[in-house]
């Protein structure tokens, strides 16, 4: 294990699926590391540990962690990594700026592109993160995972690299962290594959047959390849995030036969819908999501460029409509294909 000679106070914010395995795994090997959480959240942890669940290997860990409800509890404050939701974004920088002023560091944890528009009117020293990394909150304490990911430092224009370094190997020590100077590239590269959390959450779990689990590849498929097609003419280039598929491979993926799509499709499907927007949407119920920050950005992005997108849009508008219906409830993907299909004969 790599030692590091200057050990920073680091304060992970937000205890969701992503917080709380990151601090649970840091914790293990590197001791100046805090969780901060509250309400039946931060009781739990503290009476009972980190209860986390690897629902691939069935292995359930008991981590006993580091425990606040404020960034006043502690002093000397030097890192602060935020994994909480784009939409809470704005609050919890305030809270931080509020208590901490400009003196730490802030390691944003968000999908999309939302947090190079609020962090930097608080915050000079900033890094982001692309995540891969599966986690999800079960009840307050227990939290669930299908393993370790790996995380990608890097910031816009590649300032504060020197800081950058030093966080990812004290991050390494939990999880897999690296760093790079095309982060724009990685970051839209993930967005990609982010665009298929609208799908998974409009779309019900309830797959009838393999007429619709043929359907739902097609969707997926459509806005996968949209999303490549506007990053590419929006001048990015790939970036291999590992354990992702290359844009080559999905692309071949697009002329797949029905059955073998159907295969190779249904084969991991049931992981698809632990997504953190369904997390959101379904699971917590919270009628919250980041579907402006996702698959919203690709359209605000492909009407710069004047490039169609109809699935996404579909994808987009219906989620919209069904977001807002309390309670929420998914819809079949018949429907969802009906009406991309009526679309796309309208044009």
């Amino acid at each position: 294990m790599e030692k590091i000679n200057e050990k920073l106070t680091v304060v992970i914010y937000g205890i969701g699926g992503i917080g709380a395995t990151l601090g649970g795994w840091l914790t293990q090997n590197y001791d100046k590391v805090y969780l901060l959480a509250r309400g039946d959240n931060a009781k739990a942890l503290k009476s009972n540990g980190l209860i986390l669940k690897n629902i691939v290997s069935d292995n359930i860990e008991t981590i006993k962690v580091n425990v606040i409800e404020d960034l006043n509890e502690i002093p000397n404050v030097d890192v602060v990594v935020i994994t909480v939701k784009n939409y809470d974004l704005e609050e919890v920088a305030m809270d931080i700026s509020d208590k901490l002023g400009d003196s730490p560091t802030v390691v944003g944890l968000q999908n999309g592109f939302e947090n190079q528009k609020v962090l930097p009117k608080y915050f000079t020293k900033i890094v982001y993160a692309v995540v891969v990394q599966s986690g999800w909150s079960e009840e307050p304490g227990k939290f669930g995972t299908r393993g370790k990911g790996h995380l990608t430092l890097g910031t816009p224009e590649n300032q504060n690299l020197e800081i950058t370094e030093k966080i990812a190997k004290i991050l390494n020590l939990g999880i897999s962290t690296m760093t790079t100077q095309e982060f724009q590239d990685a970051a839209h590269s993930k967005l990609i594959i982010n665009l298929s959390n609208a799908t998974f959450t409009l779309i019900s779990s309830e797959l009838k047959d393999d007429d619709a689990i043929f359907k739902l590849w097609n969707i997926f498929m459509n806005v996968y390849i949209e999303g490549v097609e506007v990053v590419k003419a929006a001048g990015y280039k790939e970036y291999r995030l590992k354990g992702l598929p290359s844009w080559d491979v999905m692309a071949l993926g697009r002329n797949l036969d029905k059955n073998t799509a159907i295969n190779n499709f249904g084969r991991n499907l049931k992981y698809s819908w632990f997504n953190s927007m369904a997390q959101d949407m379904i699971h917590r119920k919270k009628n919250q999501s980041e579907l402006d920050s996702l698959t919203g950005y690709l359209i605000n992005l492909a009407d710069s460029l004047e490039i169609k997108i109809p699935y996404n849009r579909m994808i987009y508008k219906l989620s919209k409509e069904q977001f807002k219906k309390v309670p929420y409830q998914p819809l079949p993907v018949e429907v969802v294909w009906e009406k991309i299909i009526d679309e796309l004969n309208r044009k």
